[in-house]
């Protein structure tokens, strides 16, 4: 290898100025964060700490969170995926936040007997919910829940599922313009969502209190006015 072919090479080898708020002229600093999924062996404190500011309209899903991490427990594939994701300071540090996203399948179940057994389960590997979104004092300001949000993002989409869905309190109004900074639509409060399937549409009801967030995440997929539109259609 000539000297050129070696510059060259040292060049590609070279470790990349970072950018952004971790960024100082003219030093190298490594990715802060590590976001990566739970495991059995993490700190169920830790994550019981991140999930207790999180307004979870059943007082136990916490704890089922936690101890489906303490057990491994996976969904059947039949039900869709649910994911757990860690922000931790990168290498081996403390973790500093988490994202938790599940198929909407309580809310499915309820509607077998309407929508039929089959297309429930197509559903539930269609839409997924986010459902908690935290980050600890320490690491506020820097992006890193949005992070969490886009790395979930990623990750359905990766899988095929067609749109997330969300939802956030009325008295927390701050959030509105936190989510949509990351493709999410809002709906008004208490307006239920309506979902376009081949068949027709079916309604994702709402509560007063709350406001439905929806982002899709297939190309297909369209949002107007409180629908999703052209879900499960193949094109």
């Amino acid at each position: 290898m000539g000297r050129a072919s070696r510059r060259r090479a040292e060049r590609r080898n070279a470790p990349q100025a970072a950018t952004g708020p971790d960024a100082v002229l003219g030093v190298v600093i490594p990715e802060r964060y590590l976001i990566r999924p739970a495991t059995m062996d993490d700190d169920p404190d830790v994550v019981r700490a991140l999930l207790e500011p999180v307004d979870f309209m059943d007082a136990a899903m916490p704890e089922e969170i936690i101890n489906r991490m303490r057990t491994g427990f996976c969904m059947p594939a039949h039900f869709g995926t649910s994911t757990l994701l860690l922000a931790q300071e990168h290498p081996e540090g403390q973790v500093v936040g988490l994202a938790h996203a599940i198929p909407p399948v309580e809310w499915l179940m309820e509607m077998e007997s309407t929508l039929g057994r089959q297309l429930c389960l197509r559903l539930s590997r269609s839409l997924v919910e986010l459902e908690a979104v935290s980050v600890a004092d320490s690491a506020r300001g820097q992006g890193l829940g949005h992070r969490l949000v886009n790395e979930m993002i990623r990750f359905y989409s990766g899988q095929g599922y067609e749109a997330m869905l969300g939802g956030i309190h009325t008295h927390k109004p701050h959030l509105e313009r936190y989510y949509e900074a990351v493709g999410f639509h809002v709906l008004p409060p208490g307006a239920p969502l309506d979902l376009g399937l081949p068949a027709g549409r079916i309604r994702y009801p709402a509560t007063a209190s709350m406001r439905h967030l929806a982002r899709p995440l297939a190309p297909r997929v369209s949002y107007r006015a409180g629908v999703l539109g052209e879900l499960l259609t193949i094109r």
